[in-house]
């Protein structure tokens, strides 16, 4: 492949992908975005945790949020960490599947409803198995394994999904840090020191 050729498709999915984000924002559902927002703030200020899980890349995406959680001072983890705490029927889960259908996800829906607890699930399929027990749904726009290899993109597999969801998981923990009036200086004094 000639450079030019290169910079070209860079170019191009660095554009799609940015494009795939503003989207999500001009369908984004605020009633659910909002509702997502005040179910986190009232499960820590119930001094209860909020669980987060994905599989494989939503897992990432998962993660990086329950570290901005912990960030901003809120009891979470991710599920199946050895870190993982118990599960309770005053916690929150927050699942992440852009098929809404992936086996691990559906099994731990299934568990924590038994539970009880609230479950938010962020999606590209609202009716799927995971969406239909779920309280709250945020729907996200974005290539997700169920349509991947029938949907061609620049960006690869699902990457559409996967960073839309980052940015909208960041965009809610922005709105997090100033409804609970915490700063940069107490992001940075939870932030890790030995790594």
């Amino acid at each position: 492949m000639k450079e030019d050729n290169i910079q070209e498709r860079f170019n191009d999915t660095m554009l799609e992908i940015a494009n795939q984000v503003k989207k999500n924002v001009k369908i984004s559902n605020f009633n659910d975005i909002y509702s997502t927002i005040d179910l986190i703030l009232n499960t820590h200020g119930n001094n209860d945790k909020v669980f987060i899980y994905g599989a494989g890349r939503s897992g990432f995406i998962g993660r990086c949020f329950a570290q901005r959680l912990m960030h901003l001072g809120i009891s979470s983890c991710f599920i199946s960490d050895a870190t993982t705490y118990r599960y309770e029927k005053t916690d929150l889960l927050i699942l992440i599947s852009g098929s809404g259908e992936t086996t691990s996800t559906v099994a731990i829906a299934q568990k924590a409803k038994q539970i009880g607890g609230k479950l938010i699930l962020l999606t590209n399929n609202p009716k799927s198995t995971i969406g239909q027990i779920s309280d709250y749904i945020i729907n996200i726009k974005g290539k997700s394994k169920d349509v991947a290899l029938s949907h061609e993109t620049f960006a690869p597999y699902t990457s559409l999904f996967d960073i839309s969801t980052l940015a909208v998981l960041d965009s809610v923990g922005g709105i997090l840090m100033n409804k609970l009036g915490v700063t940069e200086s107490d992001i940075n004094k939870r932030h890790a020191s030995i790594e």
